[in-house]
């Protein structure tokens, strides 16, 4: 068949633009579940600082109304 080797580089051509919009895809997605893990990881850091703050602060109000 005369258009053959046509087809064939067209196919592959084809294979190669959907693996590269597989691969963009993946990697969208990838760093989008990356940067909300972050962002929920900043978020538990601040709680967990702000709770021993307060904890800090009761702590320095009990020991304040032991002592006078």
């Amino acid at each position: 068949m005369p258009g053959a080797a046509t087809a064939e580089i067209y196919f592959i051509v084809a294979m190669m633009i959907l693996i590269l919009i597989i691969c963009v895809v993946a990697v969208w997605a990838f760093f989008r579940t990356y940067k909300k893990e972050m962002r929920e990881r900043a978020q538990r850091e601040a709680a967990k600082a702000a709770a021993k703050e307060k904890a800090a602060a009761e702590q320095a109000a009990k020991v304040e109304t032991d002592a006078g």
